[in-house]
């Protein structure tokens, strides 16, 4: 849990250039940082903690190939709430499905937007019938199937030219 979100100006040039790097090849090396930056792999060690500490580095993640692993579906579903004052438990309870894998509060028609992953229609189907819909506080959902994922990309942080 992060104990102190730092500003921008409290991260140095040391900080930003490892950003940088983790976020075009989050696996790299900490001796590999360290050559390319001309510090200790211990320095480099220490900084990474302290960037996971302060919530400015997540953990990393292996990115999967959903279709490989049968999960061929990806479906969005906008979601009207009854009363705003359900926003939390509504989000708590889509959290702990694992076929929701990203919740936004929007504006717009929808209070909430769900990203879901499903094996086909029918797992889409028992998914928002026998689970979603069955949320106390949400009035209603309205779905949208992705036809193909035209592109996906992770954010490079520029590095800091010193």
């Amino acid at each position: 849990m992060p104990t102190k979100t730092p500003r921008q100006q409290d991260l140095d040039e040391l900080d930003m250039n490892i950003i940088s790097a983790l976020s075009v090849e989050a696996d790299v090396s900490h001796k590999e940082l360290a050559r390319k930056f001309n510090v200790s792999p211990g320095t480099i060690h220490f900084r990474i903690i302290r960037l996971k500490d302060a919530g400015v580095l997540g953990n990393t993640r292996v990115k999967v190939n959903l279709q490989s692993v049968g999960l061929k579906m990806t479906a969005f579903v906008g979601i009207y709430l009854q009363n705003a004052s359900r926003h939390d438990f509504v989000v708590g309870r889509l959290m702990g499905m694992k076929e929701v894998i990203r919740v936004h509060t929007i504006t717009g028609p929808y209070s909430l937007l769900a990203e879901l992953v499903c094996t086909d229609t029918e797992h889409l189907r028992s998914v928002l019938h026998g689970k979603i819909q069955h949320i106390s506080g949400i009035d209603r959902t309205e779905s949208m199937i992705s036809l193909q994922e035209e592109f996906s990309k992770d954010v490079a942080v520029p590095s800091v030219k010193g």
